[in-house]
């Protein structure tokens, strides 16, 4: 299975018609989805309220994360929604249930060393791929904060990355 033929996804049951539009729209390609990353890092910045409680737009708890470029060496940071597990964040390496892994997620495979960033506040944190049995007890979770992610992940065959952020001190 390949996801590079946008077209042909049908609409889950779990969406209304206009949601659908918006989200194909939103993921019709990486340069969109790159495009609106970067915008969504300014605006979270720009939030006073913070998001990582889900108050922001989306209504999606979401954290920024920043990664060392594993070719250029340079910050990257990228806004992913998580779930809260513990002291852990879990992120998803969707990427939309494009064939690729995100640049983020090759990223902190290189380097595991990141930060996060929780509204206002700083962490610095370890990311490691999540064990097969918590992959197992996470991915319910997941679907059911973000469900598109169940949806996308039937797109392709690449499995999504489970990622664990441990935080590991102030940032």
């Amino acid at each position: 299975m390949t996801s590079t033929n946008r077209t042909n996804m049908v609409k889950p049951d779990f969406m209304s018609d206009e949601e659908w539009a918006a989200l194909k729209d939103m993921t019709s390609s990486l340069e969109r989805i790159k495009g609106d990353a970067k915008a969504d890092v300014a605006d979270y910045l720009a939030d006073p309220d913070g998001r990582a409680t889900g108050s922001g737009p989306s209504g999606l708890p979401t954290l920024l994360l920043t990664t060392t470029g594993r070719k250029s060496g340079e910050q990257r940071t990228t806004p992913l929604v998580f779930l809260q597990d513990g002291e852990d964040m879990i992120v998803v390496g969707s990427l939309a249930g494009y064939d690729s892994h995100p640049a983020w997620y090759l990223n902190v495979s290189a380097n595991p060393k990141c930060q996060v960033q929780l509204d206002r506040r700083k962490l610095a944190a370890v990311a490691r791929n999540a064990s097969d049995e918590e992959r197992t007890a996470l991915w319910p979770r997941l679907n059911a904060l973000f469900p598109p992610w169940g949806y996308f992940q039937s797109q392709t065959d690449r499995p999504f990355a489970i990622v664990v952020l441990t935080p590991t001190g102030p940032a």
